[in-house]
């Protein structure tokens, strides 16, 4: 048994198209990428119990943001293109892939990985004085769907 490091915990952004992904990883100039469940609940209580009972209903998922902008970097190009020219609709949706690194598939380097399409939502740029930096959220666009990822060969199989 050992500590799971952030670290392995890795996040891909599709800069490719629907028929043609590309998975980049979301690394480089990013300070925080937190997401947060935001689980919906469902509470009641009956006439003979003291005590609520809750359900858990549905998710809310929102991804916190920020990053230093780094030049020649697909993912903070995406990011940028949706806040600088306020994209909306389609245009400021992405695609986000979570890779556990420590959940290894029965077959040696393919990963369990969770594919969710995310509105992005600009916050600020031109935050601090050093860096360009850019903040903002992502926030869940339907449901999550499961599958494998292959790093090495940046290849996604949505599970059956």
């Amino acid at each position: 048994m050992s500590i799971v490091k952030r670290a392995d915990r890795q996040h891909y952004m599709n800069t490719g198209t629907a028929a043609d992904p590309v998975w980049s990883r979301i690394g480089e100039g990013f300070t925080e990428f937190a997401e947060s469940k935001n689980a919906v609940s469902y509470q009641r209580r009956y006439i003979h119990e003291y005590t609520k009972r809750t359900d858990v209903t549905g998710y809310a998922p929102v991804i916190d943001y920020e990053f230093e902008v780094y030049t020649a970097n697909p993912v903070i190009e995406r990011l940028r293109r949706i806040a600088d020219a306020e994209l909306v609709g389609e245009d400021a949706k992405v695609d986000v892939l979570t890779v556990d690194l420590f959940d290894e598939d029965s077959i040696p380097g393919r990963y369990r990985a969770y594919r969710r399409q995310y509105s992005v939502i600009p916050d600020e740029s031109g935050k601090g004085t050093d860096a360009l930096v850019y903040t903002g959220t992502m926030k869940g666009v339907g449901d999550i769907e499961e599958g494998v990822f292959v790093p090495a060969s940046g290849a996604y199989t949505r599970n059956r």
